[in-house]
């Protein structure tokens, strides 16, 4: 299961940028949307309700590509190594698989 946005985010806190800068400010933050699932404009309307500076919202937009890129990365993978399995006759397990026609 790919990683929810919030963590991704979390995990940016040492960077020396303007996402390293929102990570660390959601960090402190305690009503930070951290739910898996949340939409850009549900994290973005959070920013703007609480009067965020335009280069956060920007910076929410620069990491919520990177984490868009390196989800659609893990899912085309998925999907070939599934397709190789299949290929030499494995059926894939464990947790990558789940949902993906393995048994786990």
């Amino acid at each position: 299961m790919a990683i929810a946005f919030s963590d991704y985010l979390l995990g940016q806190r040492g960077r020396d940028d303007a996402v390293g800068e929102l990570a660390r400010d959601a960090a402190r933050d305690p009503e930070w949307p951290k739910r898996r699932g949340l939409s850009f404009n549900r994290l973005r309307n959070y920013l703007l309700v609480n009067n965020a500076c335009q280069s956060a919202i920007d910076a929410l937009q620069c990491v919520w590509d990177e984490y868009a890129e390196i989800n659609r990365d893990d899912r085309h993978l998925a999907g070939e190594l599934e397709e190789a399995a299949r290929q030499v006759g494995v059926v894939p397990t464990g947790p990558p698989y789940r949902g993906m026609g393995g048994s786990a």
